[in-house]
């Protein structure tokens, strides 16, 4: 964004964003700025995610409690809690976590990464909202010792190959996966349109950007 938008943004928060609430905008809000603007709406999002303390909300996700829908996993349950509290904490602009962050697909919570394949879009997404879980079987069973939790198959499987040597790291995968109910936002950043899965969110956005290149 250029200074004078940039601007615009600012005093149009001020003057349109309640201040008691501090929601943030509805996707309709931001498509009209951005046409206002002449930039995309998932430049202007960006932007308000980076600057402004506004706080996001989704009828169809507001019935959502962590604990209520994983309260399944038992002894685990705080574990997982933390992990995911801690891959919902913000991060810096430019913390996309790579050296090189090149191409079209960019991250919508706002960190800054930036990739030129959706695979990896997808994959760094789901830092931010996990949507799968493994909590390793054996690591979890020794009291003295942090169980091994990832959101990662590819980085699981790496763990179970270098700590559990005598075990087949699939069937360690399967033993260590977690009946997870994940949370996850239908409503799409760039658009007004909502999806009905993580996995038709994703495509959604993707087309998107792929509408973009």
């Amino acid at each position: 964004l250029t200074k004078k938008q940039k601007l615009f943004v600012r005093q149009w928060i001020e003057n349109f964003v309640d201040r008691e609430s501090r929601s943030f905008p509805a996707n309709e809000e931001v498509n009209a700025l951005a046409t206002l603007i002449h930039s995309s709406p998932q430049i202007i999002l960006e932007y308000i995610h980076n600057k402004f303390a506004l706080t996001r909300t989704s009828s169809a996700t507001s019935g959502y409690s962590f604990k209520e829908k994983n309260r399944h996993l038992g002894a685990s349950l705080d574990a997982v809690e933390r992990y995911v509290i801690a891959c919902h904490r913000r991060r810096a602009p430019n913390d996309g976590r790579r050296k090189i962050n090149i191409g079209p697909y960019r991250c919508t919570y706002g960190c800054g990464y930036r990739t030129k394949r959706p695979f990896d879009w997808r994959r760094h997404e789901e830092t931010h909202e996990p949507q799968e879980l493994w909590l390793c079987h054996f690591c979890r069973q020794n009291e003295h010792q942090n169980p091994f939790l990832v959101n990662r198959k590819d980085k699981f499987l790496s763990h179970s190959k270098s700590a559990h040597k005598d075990w087949d790291p699939e069937q360690v995968s399967m033993m260590s996966k977690l009946d997870f109910h994940a949370k996850f936002d239908p409503k799409c950043p760039i658009c007004p349109e909502t999806t009905d899965s993580w996995n038709d969110r994703c495509k959604h956005i993707i087309r998107h950007f792929e509408d973009d290149i």
